[in-house]
């Protein structure tokens, strides 16, 4: 889908968030579904170690990390229309002319996306966006914290901002039987959890609570794409 969901997030968060555990506790967290919450989080825990990982490794031996790599690069660039859109509608024209030629650029020079080559020749970064965000800049509430089943951490403003977002996915609106949607979303999905595993691991090793963790990770990690 369009939107990463909130378990990829909070990982990606586990690399920008180094502080002590607890620090951020030391602001009221809105998380009135706590009990409730664990069960979900301790769902997806299983379903990571049960399920997602050792496809992930399997994938992972049979694709080297190069190959993984591109087709993240292809993938990510396929959606880039929906981040134009988010850009657009939080008026930064800027990131808006960014991410236009940044899609030109790789789909054409780059491969079909496969190669960054915006990036790597000349030197456009790339900058996420999503409904989420776009909610955020016109003001409506985050709402409390959820673990949604399978997609992980969110809140009531992310999860319809999620789902805007994947209403904007190119693969959504191909004429096709189900499957010929569904295998490459299963694909999208594996690659990407191929190039993190040991994140999760190491945020679990790192912490005194890893439902904590992975909440206070994932709420930074919003604020911090809000900045």
């Amino acid at each position: 889908m369009t939107a990463k969901s909130g378990f990829n997030m909070a990982l990606a968060a586990t690399q920008q968030t180094a502080g002590p555990e607890g620090d951020q506790n030391e602001q009221k967290v809105n998380d009135p579904y706590e009990h409730l919450n664990r069960q979900f989080f301790d769902f997806n825990d299983r379903l990571y170690f049960d399920v997602l990982k050792p496809a992930a490794q399997v994938y992972s031996a049979c694709l080297p990390a190069d190959v993984r790599e591109a087709l993240r690069n292809g993938f990510h660039n396929m959606v880039s229309p929906g981040r134009f859109v988010n850009f657009a509608l939080q008026a930064k024209g800027d990131k808006a002319a960014n991410e236009v030629t940044r899609f030109v650029i790789n789909s054409t020079m780059g491969m079909a996306g496969l190669i960054d080559l915006a990036q790597a020749r000349f030197a456009l970064q790339n900058h996420e966006s999503d409904f989420g965000q776009t909610l955020a800049l016109w003001g409506v509430g985050s709402g409390p914290f959820m673990i949604i089943p399978v997609l992980g951490p969110s809140n009531p403003r992310d999860l319809f901002g999620f789902a805007v977002d994947s209403a904007m996915d190119p693969l959504i609106w191909i004429p096709a039987d189900w499957w010929v949607t569904f295998c490459p979303e299963t694909a999208r999905y594996v690659n990407r959890v191929s190039l993190q595993i040991g994140q999760y691991e190491e945020l679990k090793k790192a912490s005194l609570d890893p439902y904590i963790a992975m909440r206070d990770a994932y709420i930074q990690y919003r604020a911090h794409l809000l900045e």
